[in-house]
């Protein structure tokens, strides 16, 4: 697994940055992805540029607080 394929998530902007780079690993188009979770294109669009609303900024400093830290990565094949 290269480097890039983890996340260390401290603020929203690094879970749009994971969300992102996913993505687009994945071969997805913005419109293809959000047709995925039944979205819009602009709402995938606010969400990989961090703009989450205040309630992920509040877990994850809560989070902090209590000394853990998020990691987003590609969840290894099943079998």
């Amino acid at each position: 697994m290269a480097i890039t394929d983890e996340f260390r998530v401290n603020r929203a902007s690094d879970f749009g940055t994971a969300l992102r780079h996913f993505r687009i690993e994945s071969g997805k188009t913005q419109v293809e992805a959000a047709a995925m979770e039944r979205i819009g294109q602009s709402y995938l669009s606010s969400l990989e540029n961090g703009r989450f609303g205040s309630a992920l900024a509040h877990a994850l400093r809560l989070l902090r607080l209590l000394g853990c830290e998020v990691i987003v990565r590609r969840r290894a094949p099943r079998g």
